[in-house]
């Protein structure tokens, strides 16, 4: 009877602890005989939000007007996407009414503008005052989350204009061997609402998925695989079976 429990305990354990290759591999129905695949994206712009913060840096030829007109003097530009706090301190934060202020340009309204068109935007009010200056303007509040089951869940940032769920994973250590790659839930938050995209990881429609690209605040959440609450539980079911085996042994001794 004991060879019988323990036979049928290593037979569930060897059975739930096996992770196939089709449950690890991405993007299963990509044609691996085609050497180019295409696939349309769909890509969202983001438009600036109230307390977003930007890196607005305004160049002309002459080296006395642009350390007036920038925030931060070039011996703080090397430290500024280092932490959070030089982010906050040099860069400009969008306000409760939708502008940035810039020393002598003055406000500048970007609010529900996409980077460009705030760009475009700073570039006509310093035409005013500057001629044939460049204007550079980046986002550098795009923070996301990713949560659940990858190696190194926590809120991360992202200083290119563009991030794809695939990347932000990447950044959080890869999905553990507990993820599901089929059931990758993004959730977006915006101003008035709060949208879900389920998305599934082994298949190549979520290259054209609306939750592919990440959006600024986006969070990512990877479900954990059913047999995950079997696998954690397994060292306490092995001492379980330890001691009712020990108690079979001591009955029959004592019959």
């Amino acid at each position: 009877m004991i060879k019988n429990i323990i036979k049928a305990f290593l037979l569930i354990y060897l059975v739930s602890s096996c992770t196939s290759q089709k449950q690890l591999v991405y993007l299963q129905d990509v044609d691996s005989l085609t050497t180019e695949n295409v696939y349309f994206r769909q890509q969202v712009d983001y438009k600036i939000q109230n307390q977003d913060i930007l890196y607005i840096r305004i160049l002309s030829i002459d080296d006395r007007t642009n350390d007036l007109i920038n925030v931060a003097s070039t011996r703080y530009q090397q430290n500024l996407f280092q932490n959070e706090t030089s982010l906050f301190i040099n860069g400009y934060s969008v306000d409760n009414s939708g502008n940035v202020e810039l020393p002598i340009i003055g406000k500048v309204f970007v609010l529900n503008k996409t980077v460009e068109e705030a760009k475009d935007a700073i570039r006509e009010k310093t035409d005013q005052y500057l001629r044939n200056a460049s204007v550079i303007v980046k986002l550098i509040s795009f923070k996301f989350t990713v949560l659940g089951e990858v190696n190194r869940p926590g809120v991360y940032k992202n200083f290119n204009n563009q991030l794809t769920v695939l990347e932000a994973i990447g950044m959080a250590g890869d999905i553990s061997d507990y993820g599901n790659r089929t059931r990758i839930l993004v959730i977006r938050p915006t101003k008035n609402e709060t949208r879900t995209y389920r998305i599934d990881l082994t298949k190549k429609d979520v290259l054209s998925s609306e939750g592919f690209f990440l959006l600024p605040n986006d969070i990512v959440y990877v479900e954990p695989i059913k047999s995950k609450t079997f696998r954690i539980n397994i060292p306490t079911l092995s001492l379980f079976l330890s001691t009712l085996t020990t108690l079979i042994l001591v009955l029959n001794f004592i019959k």
